[in-house]
């Protein structure tokens, strides 16, 4: 089966463990021919968005990959929303795909996907959706212009030939029926997932990155992503440093903004238990995910807590309501303020509140719903 994965509605960051990265992956190891095609747009310095230039490549997985840039200006922009693409026809067409996996549909050359669907009329067009009222419309004129007119419109055209679109949450899904006016017979809730690790790679992972952190006796907690203030990093620490007699070690991983660099340094120098260990790529936090005895995320969404509970971390999060609904398994610790973060952590160091169950239910929730093996095989039919 020929399989083409379409990120010209997102960014494509090379080496990275984003779904983008993952699905086609499994898919060439299932045995299929994969084809990725994305925009110049990515990670720079794994801290800012920015473009690279056209080209082939294969990833380092292996699967061919090519980046198209827009018609038009550079990153204008204007481009940068309107997302027309020079050659997506010719290169779909070159493909031949049987099944068309667009990681967002708001992109104006969305009408070639089309084209091909209705010229091929047993191809498997399916679309995920990431588009939520916390990231996306957030002013009046993105909202009503880009949203409700333009991207609903070139969505609209494309519904006739979309098998199923993905929602990762439930956020997702209310944005997609309320400005988009999908319907709600087309959505299955999909969410980002992880790689389920065999007991005895896991378990010589975690023994491994214990080790190298000091940890013996002691928890080992993990904050990971782009640290920036939606992610709250600064009142995670404060709050775990409020708490000394926590026999823990904190690991702080990512790039950090370069207007919290000073104060996030600062506040790490205060306590010898808190470790920045800068960014790391996507094999090296999963060896971090499954040394940890807790992964911390109090701020916004991000795709590691699912990668965390694939390596067995309960998950202290905020409630949104994508975690409230979607993920009842009893693994996630809820915290809205800092004050909810150091009460979690100061019932932890008293004995009052168990990490040991909350594990047990992160590994029945990985296995039952985010393995991405099992996400990726629901492509095939």
């Amino acid at each position: 089966m020929k399989i083409l994965h379409l990120c010209l509605a997102c960014y494509y960051v090379d080496g990275y463990n984003y779904q983008e990265n993952n699905l086609p992956r499994i898919n060439a190891e299932d045995g299929h021919e994969v084809q990725i095609i994305a925009s110049t747009a990515t990670f720079v310095d794994n801290n800012r968005i920015g473009f690279t230039r056209p080209g082939e490549y294969l990833t380092e997985y292996g699967v061919p990959l090519i980046r198209l840039a827009y018609r038009g200006t550079k990153g204008g922009f204007l481009s940068n929303r309107i997302r027309c693409y020079r050659g997506l026809y010719a290169r779909i067409m070159q493909f031949s795909p049987d099944v068309i996996m667009a990681h967002g549909l708001s992109f104006w050359s969305l009408s070639d996907v089309v084209r091909y669907c209705k010229s091929h009329p047993g191809v498997k067009f399916y679309a995920d959706t990431h588009t939520d009222y916390y990231t996306s419309g957030t002013n009046w004129l993105s909202m009503n212009l880009l949203h409700r007119i333009y991207y609903r419109n070139i969505i609209q055209k494309a519904i006739p030939y979309l098998d199923k679109l993905f929602y990762i949450t439930d956020e997702c899904k209310i944005f997609s029926l309320r400005e988009y006016k999908i319907p709600e017979s087309l959505m299955e809730f999909y969410p980002l997932g992880g790689d389920c690790l065999a007991d005895e790679e896991y378990n010589a992972l975690r023994e491994k990155t214990r080790k190298r952190y000091g940890v013996a006796d002691g928890l080992l907690f993990v904050h990971a992503g782009k640290i920036e203030p939606m992610k709250k990093t600064e009142q995670l620490i404060r709050a775990f440093s409020n708490v000394p007699g926590l026999n823990a070690k904190l690991v702080v991983a990512g790039s950090i903004d370069p207007g919290m660099q000073e104060s996030i340094e600062e506040l790490i120098r205060r306590d010898e238990r808190i470790v920045y260990a800068g960014w790391k790529s996507a094999e090296e936090l999963t060896k971090l995910l499954c040394g940890a005895d807790l992964y911390c995320q109090p701020g916004k969404v991000s795709a590691i807590m699912q990668n965390a509970v694939c390596c067995r971390c309960p998950v202290m999060v905020y409630p949104y309501l994508c975690y409230l609904d979607g993920y009842n398994y009893g693994n996630e610790i809820f915290v809205e303020n800092e004050q909810e973060v150091e009460e979690t952590f100061d019932k932890i160091s008293s004995g009052q509140l168990s990490l040991k169950e909350y594990r047990e239910q992160s590994v029945r929730c990985a296995r039952e719903l985010l393995d991405y093996h099992s996400l990726a095989a629901r492509l095939y039919r």
